[in-house]
């Protein structure tokens, strides 16, 4: 598996999270703080029930590398009450200094 590939499936593993409210497990894994879960919570409840897109192939995340090939950062489009909305998803990647493995995976921030 690539590290393009680890990070999709770290941001589909954390997507399904917040779909199942686990925000003590994602705060375990260093994914998400205090700060960024009630902003979070905030914005999700304004927006309706999180919920996953119907299909895998829906579920559009895009992969950036850093120019100076630190890591990556994601983005994925946030569905709720079943239907995709305007809302993306940012998640950032840090690896070793190799470029080996994924030393660092968290939530950025939500773009309302």
């Amino acid at each position: 598996m690539t590290l393009e590939e680890k990070v999709m499936h770290l941001t589909k593993e954390t997507l399904v999270d917040l779909v199942n409210l686990r925000y003590d497990k994602l705060k375990e894994e260093n994914k998400i703080n205090d700060e960024n879960e009630e902003f979070l919570k905030e914005v999700f409840q304004m927006q309706g029930t999180l919920t996953l897109p119907p299909s895998d192939e829906e579920m559009d995340i895009n992969v950036y590398k850093y120019n100076d090939n630190s890591g990556f950062s994601t983005e994925v489009y946030l569905w709720f009450d079943g239907v995709e909305s305007p809302i993306i998803l940012f998640c950032e990647a840090k690896t070793n200094a190799e470029k080996t493995e994924i030393t660092e995976f968290y939530i950025e921030t939500v773009d309302v």
